[in-house]
């Protein structure tokens, strides 16, 4: 989809994808650090899935609200007053003395990840026609991306400046994180434009627009692919970069590295992957990615040097290359005017999921092995995932009322 055209689509769709440069660099500043951050302020593995685990659950009850809102009322507001709590997380990271204050952020972050993440797809979707929206996604991935491979590297070698990874140091981010975060809010107040959705075969009452919900072919798979994914990368993710820093031995500068090469992966793929899946179709698309995925938590596992952390991060950032795809079928399996309560609904199973993911990942790494959450990602994608995957329909010929 050429940059040109994307101009004469939406001026909305020029806003979120602006928000998600800054928003990506912003973020790519901490993210590598966070888990190690509340570690050295006192937390344990164990404690730090407790911690996501709360966060989860409260996200979980917060998603399907959202998602309804976002329906029947103004997305736009919706949006922003999402959009707006996400400031308040850097700046309780800066404050934080104890580990256990970090569990507003923590879930400010589980909240505002997935609602946010869904609303901006519903907007993206309601932006761009069918033919062009895998590619389109996958351009606003992209551009966030590009951000995203610089700011990792920053951090990495502001850290290795300032003396290491410190908390006197890590806490130097998230301030400059919060400037960033808060002028973007402010830009995106300022531009965004409310989203016209048709909501005319909408029902006041939640409980049918659920049961006509799932007369659509595929949604119950798909809702099953997407809690089980919840909960194997909510296993993992709190763990990858404190894996790779004390059992691996990776300093500052190399998990800095390791985040700039994940994301550099990444944004090089996303977009011919998104043409891909534009033309040959999503679940296929997806699948042919899926092995980068698994080469990478087992080369992050049994990695021998330095070296291979970053063979490892690259080729979990090639896999993050069919983000299009997931996020086409996502909002292609269910008519337009249901795509909010779609989305609150995942957004709730998901944080369910979430819910005891990242405390099992902590416990599967004191009493198995720090290995452990890793291999149970492989085992789980491999064996349940993605065969249902296989077995969902092709939404790019699907029709759901577009």
């Amino acid at each position: 989809m050429p940059l040109v055209k994307i101009r004469s689509i939406s001026k909305n769709y020029r806003v979120i994808l602006t928000k998600r440069l800054v928003y990506s660099f912003a973020s790519g500043l901490t993210q590598n650090y966070t888990s190690i951050y509340i570690v050295k302020l006192g937390a344990n593995p164990v404690q730090l899935g407790g911690l996501n685990t709360i966060g989860s659950l409260v996200s979980a009850v917060v998603s399907s609200i959202t998602g309804w809102f976002a329906d029947h009322y103004s997305l736009r507001k919706v949006y922003l007053a999402s959009l707006a709590v996400t400031i308040i997380s850097p700046l309780v990271y800066f404050i934080a003395k104890d580990w256990r204050l970090t569990l507003i952020p923590i879930l400010i972050f589980h909240i505002s990840m997935w609602t946010i993440s869904l609303l901006e797809t519903i907007i993206i979707a309601e932006s761009l026609p069918k033919r062009n929206r895998a590619t389109g996604f996958s351009l606003t991935y992209a551009l966030s991306g590009l951000a995203s491979i610089i700011s990792p590297m920053v951090a990495g070698m502001i850290l290795s400046y300032l003396g290491g990874l410190y908390v006197r140091n890590m806490r130097l981010l998230f301030l400059v994180q919060f400037i960033i975060m808060s002028c973007t809010f402010l830009w995106t107040v300022m531009n965004l434009s409310e989203v016209h959705v048709n909501r005319r075969n909408l029902s006041s009452s939640p409980f049918t627009e659920l049961k006509y919900l799932f007369r659509s072919v595929g949604v119950k798979k798909w809702l099953i692919v997407e809690s089980l994914g919840a909960f194997i990368f909510g296993a993992v993710n709190p763990f990858v970069m404190v894996y790779a820093a004390e059992i691996k031995g990776a300093d500052a500068l190399t998990l800095g590295i390791m985040g700039s090469v994940q994301n550099l992966t990444y944004m090089l793929s996303v977009i011919p992957v998104g043409r891909l899946a534009d033309r040959i179709g999503r679940k296929w698309t997806i699948l042919l990615l899926r092995p980068c995925l698994y080469a990478s938590m087992l080369t992050l596992v049994f990695a021998p040097s330095k070296t291979y952390l970053i063979i490892a991060a690259a080729l979990r950032g090639l896999s993050w290359g069919a983000m299009g795809a997931w996020s086409s079928i996502r909002m292609e399996l269910v008519d337009p005017p249901l795509r909010g309560i779609w989305s609150g609904l995942i957004g709730m199973l998901r944080g369910l999921a979430r819910a005891p993911a990242s405390l099992i990942g902590g416990l599967l790494w004191a009493n198995i092995s720090p290995g452990a959450p890793f291999i149970m990602l492989v085992l789980v994608d491999v064996s349940i995932r993605m065969p249902l995957v296989l077995k969902m329909p092709e939404t790019l010929a699907l029709k759901t009322g577009e």
